[in-house]
């Protein structure tokens, strides 16, 4: 099943979340887990998080949000966390959270849903390769002070 995340799952989404930042090597920490949770819940917020649901445990998360695409002067959907609890993987659960976003993406008046991965992230990009286009472009960042 797939639906929003609630207050209840903080504990199973907290355990996918740190194995996403543990994937991409990112140090995780409490202020940063409750800045993220309370954006998923606040109303006002871009960020939201839906999760897939087996026998009563979250087993894998998705954040997204709406994003101007000023090219093409219309919004798509942005999935910024895509994550699969290990033991769960391989049965189209990831497959599953991007259709469910490819649903809301009508409701939302969205005119697709992009995302980035890191290029060493060979089975994600298997999955993303037979369902959507690979534009080619690269990512850069500038950090702040």
């Amino acid at each position: 099943m797939i639906r929003y995340l609630e207050r209840k799952d903080k504990e199973n989404w907290i355990k996918l979340y740190c194995g996403y930042a543990k994937f991409y090597k990112v140090p995780m920490n409490q202020d940063i887990l409750d800045t993220l949770w309370n954006w998923i819940h606040d109303k006002n917020h871009v960020i939201k998080g839906i999760c897939f649901e087996l026998e009563g445990k979250v087993i894998a998360i998705a954040h997204f949000r709406t994003m101007p695409r000023p090219i093409k002067g219309h919004y798509v959907g942005f999935l910024d966390d895509l994550f699969v609890n290990p033991d769960y993987r391989r049965q189209k659960i990831a497959q599953k959270l991007i259709n469910h976003l490819k649903g809301l993406s009508k409701e939302k008046n969205w005119q697709g849903i992009r995302w980035i991965t890191h290029s060493t992230n060979e089975n994600a990009k298997k999955l993303y390769d037979k369902i959507a286009i690979n534009t080619g472009f690269e990512l850069y960042e500038l950090k702040g002070d």
